[in-house]
């Protein structure tokens, strides 16, 4: 479900048909209608929707632009016949680095990128009882998500969960305190991955095939002025403004494989995250196979650059 950074929308495409290609698949992409006047993806195997029902249509926050796609997601699966056997829900920010393997049991989850820390995993007297469910490239049977939209459940963000409405059920059942890890506020898919832990109790699968290369949408919404190429000065001001954890340098190395960026030659690579130079490479060794010719030359670059940066 895409609100911004219109010209990663090929880059997306091209890596996940490249890493489904052994599978019979259908990709969604849920957009606005003037962003698909600016995404240049036109195939069989790819369907757009740029409006929740005919009747109906997505509306932006007034003061920051956002589109909450993920609210309208039961409405869309109901009304577009959206009926497969698996759902794959990946971010635009996850870049897959090896092809699909195979599906887990029905009722379990799989997730392709792996996260090592406890935030918003559901707890149960403060042990893990479910990793958190979120569009991070997890696979999950569609049965186990027609069941969570016959149960009311809420795949956007929410005030008052399933779980505030009947803790005193849920904690009976389980016998002790239900929480979420390093809660401050909801966030998407929060109430779907309660449901999954607390009335499907799924199990779970993890393989990494994936880098997080976190930043590019939030920082095309909030500082749209870099999206074609900025000085290092505006670079460091932006950096010094976004939440901890979000490399400025992924997104410029993104929108430059992208093609958004002519020029990178001035940007200094040197305050590059370990992280993002240890994704990109990642994701170097398979972009040949799904990248086009220009897109893999502009990913060579970075990492040139990247490499020049460890012989300061």
């Amino acid at each position: 479900m895409i609100g911004q950074f219109p010209d990663g929308i090929d880059l997306h495409v091209r890596n996940l048909k490249w890493f489904l290609n052994a599978t019979d698949y259908h990709i969604y992409i849920i957009t606005l209608p003037s962003m698909l006047e600016r995404i240049n993806v036109r195939d069989d195997k790819v369907t757009f929707i740029t409006r929740p029902t005919p009747e109906d249509v997505f509306t932006q926050n007034p003061q920051t632009g956002f589109v909450q796609f993920w609210s309208w997601f039961p409405t869309m699966v109901k009304h577009y016949k959206i009926n497969p056997e698996w759902f794959l829900f990946m971010q635009l920010d996850l870049w897959l680095v090896e092809t699909f393997d195979c599906v887990p049991e029905p009722q379990t989850v799989k997730t392709f990128f792996p996260v090592k820390n406890p935030y918003h995993n559901v707890m149960l007297n403060d042990q893990m009882l479910q990793q958190r469910i979120w569009d991070g490239a997890h696979l999950i049977n569609a049965a186990i998500v027609s069941r969570a939209i016959d149960f009311n459940i809420k795949f956007a963000y929410y005030r008052d969960s399933f779980l505030d409405r009947n803790r005193e059920h849920y904690e009976r059942l389980f016998g002790g305190k239900i929480s979420i890890a390093m809660w401050k506020q909801p966030e998407l898919m929060g109430e779907f991955s309660l449901y999954c832990a607390l009335e499907e109790r799924v199990g779970w699968s993890e393989i990494e095939k994936a880098v997080h290369l976190r930043g590019l949408e939030i920082l095309h919404r909030k500082y749209p002025q870099i999206y074609n190429g900025c000085s290092q000065e505006l670079l460091d001001e932006v950096q010094r403004e976004i939440p901890d954890g979000i490399d400025i340098y992924t997104a410029v190395a993104a929108y430059h494989i992208a093609g958004n960026w002519n020029d990178c030659k001035h940007i200094k690579w040197k305050n590059a995250s370990e992280e993002m130079k240890r994704g990109l490479g990642m994701v170097a060794q398979t972009a040949d196979e799904w990248m086009t010719k220009e897109q893999h030359g502009r990913l060579l670059e970075v990492l040139n650059r990247l490499g020049e940066r460890d012989e300061l």
